[in-house]
């Protein structure tokens, strides 16, 4: 069982600058909250920019983050969601780090972008709100 994800050099610059300006509890705080908006957008995250990524450890330059820190005690609601996202039953290996990875990925470029077009906290989070709906 895997039990660490390093992210990408570019969605870990993006993540520790969405993480200076809306100054949330924790840089995971933020993955989740990438997950989620991820979630919201159709498709499979690992092709959403044209042949089907996989995670590679190899090509990441990121941060390195423990299964715990992304999750916390949800992983389980997480990895339902995941499931319920794909419509399909995932596997330990997919679900972690490979789909994961691509989730705070596509939810880190939406989050960041949201954040750019906002440029302010409070319609930033106003925006979020309405992805909800």
């Amino acid at each position: 069982m895997v039990m660490r994800l390093k992210t990408s050099a570019d969605t870990e610059a993006k993540l520790a600058e969405l993480d200076r300006k809306i100054k949330l509890s924790s840089k995971a705080a933020i993955m989740r909250i990438a997950i989620a908006c991820s979630l919201k957008l159709k498709g499979d995250p690992r092709t959403a920019y044209g042949e089907t990524a996989c995670y590679d450890v190899g090509n990441h330059g990121g941060s390195d983050y423990q299964r715990i820190t992304i999750f916390g005690r949800d992983e389980k609601l997480y990895r339902i969601l995941m499931t319920d996202h794909l419509g399909r039953i995932v596997n330990d290996e997919e679900f972690f780090p490979d789909l994961t990875n691509a989730h705070i990925q596509r939810g880190i470029d939406y989050l960041y972008s949201e954040y750019r077009y906002a440029d302010d906290k409070d319609k930033f989070f106003m925006n979020l709100i309405d992805l909800g709906r």
